[in-house]
């Protein structure tokens, strides 16, 4: 696993590089993790990692106990692990809308909020451009390429989202799973657009959370168009104008 994680310019902009992490994932060192996870920034909470056997209910743990359940020797939880020491505010953003939102839920009956709010964790690109009328045209745009010719797909999805003032920042961590193991796929693999107006200097993971948070009443699938996951990650490398090294 390490020499799949090792060299991988696609983890640029994580908070760490995966292959550091992995070792605590094989033996369970959840004082390595622990350590890892201490938010710098006093505001914001820092969460535990427990390699037990879950119990409980999983977003209810994160909130009321500050634990984040995890599985040894998981690709999925490691990439989890690190989206949560990435974008701290838009992952407890998401868990406190599924804490809210499970209040009104009736016993064993997940509504749509909680299934939207779980594909944006796991399958959400944000992607940032100038204003508010560039966020809503980039949307419709990428939508309209979508229902056009499958041929003319990748060559128009890598021009729009190649505009200038144009940044992708890739959310999901199942999305980071699937090109570790899953390569060959990843021309069918779907990832949700999150387009966001950029506000100043404020970062990706702040944008991302606010816009959660104030939205979280009518978060829908249909709010955001899907990517190509082999386009994203494509033009993620080319914006960094970096390329794959050998092994």
């Amino acid at each position: 696993m390490l020499n799949l994680l090792a060299h991988r310019h696609e983890f640029d902009g994580l908070a760490a590089a995966p292959s550091s992490l992995w070792p605590a994932f094989e033996i369970g060192d959840a004082a390595a993790l622990n350590d890892f996870l201490r938010n710098p920034d006093p505001n914001l909470k820092s969460l535990l990692v427990d390699f037990a056997q879950s119990r409980g209910n999983y977003e209810a743990r994160i909130f009321d106990e500050g634990v984040l359940p995890v599985r040894k020797k998981s690709l999925h939880d490691l990439f989890n692990v690190l989206a949560w020491r990435t974008f701290p505010r838009a992952k407890a953003a998401i868990n406190r809308i599924h804490k809210d939102a499970m209040a009104t839920e009736l016993p064993g009956k997940r509504g749509r909020c909680r299934d939207f709010l779980t594909l944006v964790d796991e399958a959400g690109v944000i992607v940032l451009v100038q204003d508010q009328k560039s966020a809503e045209r980039m949307a419709a745009e990428i939508r309209r390429v979508r229902q056009g010719d499958p041929a003319d797909y990748p060559d128009e999805v890598q021009r729009l989202l190649a505009m200038t003032g144009t940044q992708l920042t890739i959310f999901g961590h199942a999305l980071f799973e699937s090109l570790v193991l899953r390569p060959e796929t990843l021309s069918k693999v779907g990832a949700f657009a999150l387009i966001l107006p950029r506000r100043g200097s404020e970062t990706a993971d702040a944008l991302l959370a606010e816009f959660l948070e104030t939205r979280s009443l009518a978060l829908h699938p249909a709010l955001f168009p899907s990517l190509r996951l082999d386009i994203v990650f494509k033009l993620f490398l080319e914006e960094r104008n970096i390329h794959n090294s050998p092994g």
